[in-house]
């Protein structure tokens, strides 16, 4: 870290995680499908800039992958770039960002349900923002909107824009408690496949309150539940809601996310209700080793799809810099009556991390 004043400080950090992965299903294909063995390396460099009550970020990164099967799933090259800025005074805080990514269907979020048997490529473009003004000593008010651009390589998944936006008024009781209420609404636009419409416009809005609770330094929840408003293709109601509590212990972090809202999906190219639940938790063995494991499912009942994950990793910090992890983890995708997915994974992981390059 250097500073050229008192107000003004710039950051760079550096990661090269370097990994051997062995994945008895790439292409997550319905029934037998051929294994591959993954060599990658994914550099990335963050730099931060502060100059009073203004913060500016950038993230670069590059995935390279070389497989040892190409017939089954090709040799990658996945770039990505995040840059964001950040203004911060006694009554305003301000953030815009702007990311550009590229990854794998294999890769994605468990929330994102993708076609089944396809060695295909997802790529984002993604701009958001978000306004919050204190209106008094407990009273505040958040703003927040994002617009995605999602291009798809395979033939049958249709390109979208999409966008989504949440307005939210927040009282604090105390400090360890606080009630909100807003209201949120989502928009699908589907673009052409082969010239033909890829998809169904569609559109959702509703509102929810919640309520956010800290029950010791150790334990916080945050909890809220509300009505939903399908008006495209066809009009439907329907409710939304969300769960998530967070624990830090002594030795053990924890997080768990339940979560039931409108999302895209790309098979049917229209927005669609999601049910999901991820959890992590972080154990440490001692000074030195740690456990992690990560979980999360969802499902979407007007597509008849599921899709769950499960990893666990023990993680070994050699030196301030250096750390080594061996990973396991098993993939399952079911989409509507083709037949269900399966994917085992095994990795080991060198990572090379200098906060303060």
């Amino acid at each position: 870290m250097a500073g050229a004043s008192a107000q003004t400080r710039t950051i760079y950090s550096v990661t090269v995680p370097a990994e051997i992965e062995y994945d008895t299903n790439p292409r997550m294909s319905v029934g037998d499908s051929p294994s591959t063995t993954w060599l990658r390396v994914t550099p990335s460099l963050t730099a931060g800039y502060v100059y009073g009550n203004h913060e500016y970020s950038l993230e670069a990164a590059l995935a390279a992958e070389k497989s040892s099967n190409s017939d089954v799933a090709e040799d990658r090259l996945d770039p990505r770039f995040r840059g964001a800025w950040k203004y911060a005074d006694a009554l305003n805080t301000a953030q815009l960002a702007a990311v550009l990514e590229r990854r794998a269907f294999r890769d994605l979020d468990v929330r994102e349900i993708v076609p089944t048997g396809v060695d295909g490529s997802r790529t984002l473009f993604g701009l958001s923002g978000s306004w919050t003004r204190e209106l008094s000593e407990r009273t505040s008010f958040r703003a927040d909107l994002r617009q995605d651009w999602e291009r798809y390589s395979d033939v049958i998944t249709p390109d979208f824009r999409s966008t989504a936006g949440s307005l939210r008024f927040t009282r604090r009781q105390d400090e360890s408690r606080s009630w909100y209420a807003g209201v949120n609404g989502y928009l699908y636009r589907p673009e052409e496949v082969g010239g033909t419409a890829g998809g169904t416009r569609s559109t959702a809005a509703g509102g929810l309150i919640g309520i956010t609770q800290a029950f010791s330094e150790a334990l916080r929840i945050d909890a809220n539940a509300g009505l939903m408003h399908f008006t495209e293709p066809t009009k439907d109601d329907d409710w939304q809601g969300s769960f998530r509590a967070d624990y830090t212990g002594e030795r053990w972090l924890a997080g768990l996310e339940v979560s039931r809202a409108p999302s895209v999906n790309t098979t049917l190219g229209r927005l669609v209700v999601n049910e999901a639940l991820l959890l992590r938790l972080r154990y440490d063995l001692g000074a030195l080793t740690r456990l992690e494991v990560d979980a999360g499912y969802s499902s979407e009942k007007a597509a008849q799809s599921k899709r769950s994950r499960v990893g666990i990793a023990v993680v070994r910090q050699w030196s301030p810099t250096w750390h080594v992890s061996l990973k396991g983890s098993t993939d399952q995708l079911e989409e509507g009556p083709g037949g269900t997915a399966r994917s085992n994974r095994l990795s080991l992981q060198l990572v090379y991390s200098n906060p303060d390059f």
